[in-house]
């Protein structure tokens, strides 16, 4: 997804929990953006990163509200090439110096026009994000003899991601995912918790939770076979951790839906 919007003053984004990576750049004005609950002020210049499955709020100021580009993406590098590109949870604001400034706009430009779904579009765009991506990460302020900073863990993070993407609709625990990283149990947990800020168990049960309420949005069967569908065996066990995620139970959130398309058909 590629968009560029102008904010009006002190409007919040309705980004709150997104699905993807994102990257936003501030044209002018600014803002707030709150990451796992630490404010980063954003001014015109800076470019900065959302992370999936977190807690965000994304605030314009009320007297100099931002105007935004943004790019938002996924793909088994993504991870990598952020932290490649100096970017963090605890640090996800760069500034773009004037020069690096021209090319990121040009690289949101290219986005916005090869947007869509057909085959020639998706393949310019994901060629325009790389060159996007080798830009950050070649101006990127550490060593680049070396490593970047925490290469090595991120390579067996996003090891992990990509085998949970690929079973987690099987009966696999954290025990398995360690063994497929080939790290012990404990010291894969502080390598995940280190770049996921989530354990691995809850970010498992977070993606199975979220892979079911889409399954529900798309009407895929009953609860029963939805938990199924997604690697959990006792509908019990799915529905309490459904609430926990998602604040309503799967009979709830059915009945939300509902009650949505009614409203909007009414319109």
């Amino acid at each position: 997804m590629i968009a560029g919007f102008d904010c009006p003053p002190g409007y919040v984004l309705p980004l709150k929990k997104p699905d993807t990576y994102g990257l936003y750049y501030v044209m002018e004005g600014r803002g707030v953006y709150i990451l796992n609950g630490t404010e980063f002020p954003v001014d015109e210049g800076d470019l900065f990163v959302i992370y999936p499955d977190t807690e965000i709020e994304c605030r314009a100021d009320k007297e100099e509200p931002f105007t935004l580009r943004a790019a938002s993406f996924n793909g088994v590098d993504a991870l990598l090439l952020l932290n490649a590109s100096r970017f963090d949870p605890k640090a996800p604001v760069r500034h773009m110096e004037d020069e690096t400034a021209d090319n990121v706009v040009r690289f949101m430009a290219g986005l916005y026009t090869y947007r869509g779904q057909d085959i020639y579009g998706t393949t310019q765009s994901t060629s325009i994000l790389y060159a996007f991506m080798s830009l950050l990460v070649k101006t990127a302020t550490w060593d680049q003899t070396a490593m970047p900073p925490g290469w090595t863990g991120s390579v067996h993070v996003q090891k992990a991601l990509d085998f949970i993407s690929e079973h987690y609709a099987e009966p696999i625990t954290v025990e398995d995912i360690a063994n497929h990283v080939n790290l012990s149990r404990s010291r894969f947990y502080r390598v995940f918790m280190q770049h996921v800020f989530l354990s691995p168990q809850q970010y498992l049960t977070e993606y199975r939770i979220r892979e079911g309420r889409n399954l529900l949005e798309k009407r895929s069967g009953s609860i029963k076979e939805i938990a199924n569908a997604v690697g959990i065996e006792d509908p019990h066990r799915f529905s309490i951790m459904f609430k926990q995620v998602c604040g309503k139970s799967p009979t709830e959130y059915m009945r939300y839906l509902i009650e949505f398309d009614e409203r909007k058909n009414e319109e």
